[in-house]
């Protein structure tokens, strides 16, 4: 599977207002429905899908939720605002309730790569309720297809939970006036949606969620330890461990780790480069010497400061001779 690495596109904001405006007018009533389910069989990269035949009924409650959320909306556009501003994976922010945000799925061929199967769904198996497909259920997708155009896909998280059959819940109905229990599988479906998208752009309305979907953390755990695995080969910690369990047991430590994957610098720089960045900025980072070896001792008391040094985040300013911690770099050819 492919790391969680941004490659910058060249999507402008223009572009993805011009994709929401299309999202945002189209006639719903004229639009092919199609429901897949997608599940994820363990150590299984990319989801499988299947088709629900659905009812026009079931179809027009689809629709309605669908509009409900494009609602919105409709209002921020038509004040020339782009309701969604730039995703950012290693962000510690969650947007406010009524922002998202938004990348160009060309970005992320990790993500790309899970909705292959969906670029034909004429390819796609008709749900059969099978054990092992319903135990690994992750999301469901509302595909949106008008008579002219690009499809729309609207993405929700689910789960086996969300099939009663599955669940510790069960239903019960009145079967000519006594209860009894259903035992046909139900799938319980909220009027939620979680991100959409169209045109290879990627519209995101509940980032946890979206990242829940996508499996964000478990590849991010997975490429943070490659990182971790650099790190202990080429930067000298006398208490590696200690700092490796810290990194472990926090998210945006991981989503940080798993960014410098892309960094080459590395298994390059040694202890001299370290030594020196740490006096330039005055950091509070120690290095003893252990066995005759120069080593950073990682402090559990001030827990990011060696990962944003190995991390290349304090630099200094040729014009004003200042250093300065940022959160974000461009390198300049």
């Amino acid at each position: 599977m492919s790391e969680i690495i941004a490659v910058k596109s060249d999507v402008v904001a223009d572009e993805y207002k011009q994709v929401l405006d299309g999202i945002l007018q189209l006639d719903l009533n004229s639009c092919t429905m199609t429901v897949c389910l997608a599940s994820i069989a363990k150590n299984e990269a990319v989801p499988s899908f299947e088709r629900l035949r659905i009812a026009e009924e079931l179809a027009e409650e689809f629709r309605t939720i669908i509009r409900n959320h494009l609602k919105e909306y409709e209002e921020k556009l038509k004040q020339d605002k782009l309701p969604f501003s730039e995703f950012n994976v290693e962000s510690e922010d969650i947007p406010f309730e009524d922002e998202g945000e938004r990348f160009s799925l060309a970005e992320y061929s990790y993500i790309l790569e899970q909705l292959t199967p969906l670029e034909t769904l004429t390819g796609i198996d008709v749900f059969q309720e099978d054990e092992h497909f319903v135990s690994g259920l992750r999301f469901y997708v509302i595909i949106v297809q008008p008579l002219i155009g690009d499809p729309v896909s609207f993405f929700r998280a689910h789960s086996a939970k969300g099939v009663l059959t599955r669940s510790r819940k069960f239903a019960i109905w009145n079967d000519r006036g006594s209860y009894n229990r259903v035992n046909t599988p139900i799938i319980l479906i909220d009027e939620k949606i979680d991100c959409m998208s169209r045109s290879g752009l990627m519209f995101v309305l509940n980032k946890p969620s979206f990242q829940n979907i996508f499996r964000f953390f478990e590849e991010v755990q997975r490429t943070a330890k490659v990182t971790l695995s650099t790190i202990k080969q080429y930067i000298p910690i006398h208490n590696f461990e200690e700092f490796e369990r810290d990194c472990e047991r926090h998210l945006w430590k991981l989503r940080k780790l798993g960014n410098m994957a892309s960094k080459p610098y590395l298994n390059r720089i040694n202890i001299e480069h370290i030594e020196h960045t740490i006096n330039k900025h005055h950091l509070s980072v120690r290095i003893d010497e252990v066995e005759g070896r120069k080593m950073i001792v990682y402090d559990p008391k001030d827990k990011w400061v060696l990962l944003r040094l190995l991390d290349d985040d304090y630099l200094w300013s040729t014009l004003t001779e200042q250093g300065y911690e940022v959160n974000g770099k461009k390198e300049l050819a």
